[in-house]
């Protein structure tokens, strides 16, 4: 896994290499694959100063068959000893390990709350000092609003205090604040403490409820089930084998077989028998054959085997649409086996997924799904009960497209996303809808049809008018036309809403120099730099444009503006040292400022930089103290290797300096 890029503005291959394995991590997590496998709780208990920690997981009932991953502390049931909730990868999600460990230690429980004018009133940050007699050093907690991966521990600070514990005082340090003491505490108690009041509460009880340890039912593997979609999803066009696309005018199911596999022969004879059923219910059934032979050979044999059906024959990108849909709808990167059945309304609704045999009476049942509400459909597709918090999200063909994008077919997800589009089952807020709407510009953009993505961005844009992905798509797409103007128009838009978004002017800049226009690229860099001012590197590359436009005193302008914002930015020091020798117009050259510049970096880099002694040697030189800067050349010119820019300019510079002539910056206009 590559490092997080820390600059914003990190180069290209430093950004891909990123990505790339966010995406490798992400394509694991899909396959339904681990960091690392099976990642047990391990406890260990420590046995004395000489003597290492022993591994006691397995004593205390811990080593579970768990793939764990958070863990949070909490008195659960207010006994004085810690339980503990751990959430793992697999099933169980969440397990309770309840502490049931008998001691005779004393414990306590401190709950703390802030006065809400000096610290928060949840107190995070606080740290808590429980002083015992006859011992110097004392127990220490801090509130901290986080632990473990992904978890919070209970805001109760438990202190374990040992046998014999008398509590001389409490002192607790208030974020913010003073600390306060806290005195006639005892042990084995559960506290309220609060800033600013002297006196303390107790917790008050509860009836906690009866826990019954029991072990977590696993069902066995298997590659069969019946999956229930979201409402709206749309089924994509198939293309069959000899050209012909699969066209769905009625209530449809779908079905993937091969006939070597002998589930499939199962089911096939099974629906043989019933075929009256699916003319009665109003189900078409249309097989397509996996297998890489001819269709009469696939047909021959649905003829031995008495089925009235016949076949037609799935290529390569048949499989791999509905492999894609697949595994969209489950959200687990699987290959999609056979056989596999797709219950399609008339509309082109996806309404249930069959992987394995499906008998007909389920799939007639389920055609309720093509009129039945989200509830319903959410309901049916739950594998366990309980109550949910949210309303049903509707489905969206974006997962399907992405699915698509990651098999290298982007044809297929152009298509896709266009047909779900117009669907009129489709359900889509603005916001699922202008998503959709910018994936689609978005990718023809990337096939190189401009052309085509700006009606769907301008589609999109009309939705959410201040969008910056999309306002930044659309620019593009315009200037790859040639509209330059409208592009322009669109960033102007764009940066009157994201004044500081940095890639806005990444865009513009780059749009600018595409479109040959140095007024407007300045003008964007400037923009860039006001809104940014915190950024010097933005103010520095507005700097190097104005040098090259010919614009120097702005340039020194800018120089001098660098240093006084951020005065440790060295690079602004060195470049205007360099304007001030080498500039090819006298009225901008100031020999002795550039000389006290350039010695002044020398200074502060111990001559160990050789770019400033390069400056030092510029500024000489502009001085006509040609045999000082030679002997500075001379010391740079083994700095590099031979071929490189700086060991050509050092001896590019020794010419000069060799012959008595200043140096001076030939491109600067």
């Amino acid at each position: 896994m590559s490092q997080s890029p820390t600059d914003p503005q990190s180069d290209n291959l430093s950004l891909q290499s990123y990505r790339q394995g966010w995406q490798a991590l992400n394509r694991l997590l899909h396959e339904n694959k681990s960091f690392s496998g099976r990642e047990t709780n391990n406890a260990f208990l420590n046995c004395g100063k000489n003597t290492p920690f022993a591994d006691v997981s397995s004593t205390i009932g811990w080593d579970f068959a768990d793939d764990a991953r958070a863990i949070g502390l909490i008195d659960y049931d207010h006994d004085g000893d810690l339980d503990l909730f751990v959430t793992n990868r697999t099933a169980p999600r969440v397990r309770l390990l309840q502490n049931n460990l008998r001691s005779e230690s004393n414990f306590l429980s401190l709950h703390l709350t802030g006065s809400a004018k000096t610290t928060p009133r949840d107190a995070i940050g606080a740290r808590v000092e429980v002083h015992l007699t006859e011992q110097l050093v004392p127990h220490l907690r801090t509130l901290h609003a986080g632990q473990s991966f992904l978890a919070q521990s209970s805001r109760w600070l438990h202190f374990g205090l040992g046998k014999d514990a008398v509590i001389e005082k409490v002192v607790v340090h208030w974020p913010g604040s003073k600390s306060q003491i806290f005195t006639g505490i005892k042990a084995n108690q559960q506290l309220h403490l609060t800033q600013g009041i002297a006196t303390t509460t107790p917790r008050k009880t509860r009836q906690n409820p009866t826990l019954i340890a029991a072990p977590h039912p696993v069902p066995e593997k298997s590659s069969a089930a019946r999956i229930i979609p979201p409402v709206g999803h749309t089924f994509p066009n198939i293309p069959t084998a000899n050209g012909e696309p699969l066209s769905i005018s009625e209530t449809t199911l779908i079905a993937l077989w091969s006939r070597t596999c002998p589930h499939c022969q199962q089911e096939l004879q099974s629906w043989a028998t019933k075929a009256a059923q699916f003319k009665t219910s109003n189900i078409k059934l249309a097989l397509l054959c996996t297998d890489q032979e001819h269709n009469d050979q696939a047909n021959a044999y649905l003829k031995s085997i008495n089925s009235p059906f016949s076949t037609r024959m799935a290529g390569p990108e048949a499989v791999e649409l509905l492999d894609a849909l697949h595994a969209s709808i489950i959200d687990l990167w699987i290959p999609i086996p056979v056989p596999t059945s797709f219950l399609v309304s008339k509309e082109g609704q996806l309404l249930a997924i069959y992987r394995g045999n499906a008998s007909i009476e389920q799939i007639i049942n389920d055609t309720k799904f093509a009129t039945g509400t989200p509830l319903e459909r959410r309901s049916a597709g739950t594998p366990f009960v309980g109550r949910w918090t949210s309303k049903p999200a509707p489905s969206s063909p974006q997962r399907t497209a992405q699915q698509l994008l990651q098999r290298a077919q982007p044809s297929l997800a152009i298509d896709y996303l266009r047909s779900a589009l117009t669907k009129p089952f489709f359900q889509g807020e603005k916001f699922t809808r202008s998503d959709n709407l910018l994936l689609l510009g978005q990718i023809l953009g990337q096939q190189g049809r401009p052309t085509e993505a700006i009606p769907e961005l301008e589609a999109a844009r009309k939705l959410l008018p201040k969008d910056i992905r999309i306002l930044r798509l659309l620019a593009t797409a315009h200037a790859e036309t040639g509209k330059f103007s409208k592009s322009f128009a669109i960033l102007n838009d764009a940066i009157s809403y994201h004044p500081q978004n940095l890639d806005i002017y990444d865009d513009a800049i780059d749009i600018a120099r595409r479109a040959n226009d140095p007024i407007r690229l300045l003008n964007y860099q400037k923009k860039s730099a006001d809104n940014n001012p915190a950024n010097p590197n933005l103010r520095y590359r507005l700097t190097l444009s104005q040098l090259e436009e010919g614009q120097p005193l702005d340039a020194i302008a800018n120089c001098k503006t660098i240093l006084r914002t951020s005065p440790k930015f060295l690079e602004a020091a060195n470049l205007l040292s360099r304007i001030l020798s080498t500039h090819p117009k006298e009225k901008v050259r100031s020999p002795q400022e550039s000389l006290a510049l350039a010695s002044r970096l020398c200074l502060i880099s111990k001559n160990r930089n050789a770019n400033h002694l390069l400056s030092l040697a510029y500024a000489q030189a502009n001085l006509r103290k040609f045999d000082e800067a030679t002997k500075k050349l001379k010391l740079l010119t083994n700095v590099a290797p031979p071929e490189s820019k700086f060991t050509k300019e050092v001896e590019a510079a020794l010419v000069k300096t060799k012959a008595s002539q200043p140096i001076r910056n030939i491109l600067w206009k």
